[in-house]
């Protein structure tokens, strides 16, 4: 599975870290970018809600992903509305799990465990970062 980049939102739709690992062209104006992306993602769990057949009988309907013919986008919430998007190639399966890990053991171990960092404020960590390459 090839990995292109990742995104960490907050609540309030701040961008707190962005990685690119093989984004294969160049981007435009990040702060577009990164506000476009959001706005995507809570469209489309709205949308997804709307949709629901069963009206929310078996539960909140979620939505964690959309695939292209190019990428796949993989989306995780926590309760607290922090917001992470990874992009993929397209053969990535359900990353959901991969996701709760990227947060629980890596985010929460050097970001919200760091005095220096606000866990809900943009961030730039050598030790996240190295982390999340680990892994």
């Amino acid at each position: 599975m090839k990995l292109f980049t990742f995104y960490i939102f907050n609540a309030k739709g701040e961008c707190m870290h962005y990685r690119n690992w093989a984004r294969e062209r160049a981007g435009g104006d990040e702060t577009t970018e990164h506000k476009t992306l959001f706005g995507l993602f809570f469209t489309l769990k709205d949308f997804a809600r709307q949709l629901d057949p069963t009206g929310g009988e078996h539960g909140a309907c979620n939505f964690y992903a959309f695939t292209t013919n190019n990428y796949k986008l993989h989306y995780f919430e926590t309760a607290t509305g922090l917001r992470m998007m990874l992009t993929t190639d397209v053969r990535a399966g359900d990353l959901q799990a991969i996701m709760r890990h990227i947060y629980a053991n890596i985010y929460v171990e050097y970001v919200v465990k760091n005095p220096a960092l606000s866990p809900l404020e943009p961030f730039e960590s050598a030790a996240f970062d190295e982390a999340l390459d680990a892994y």
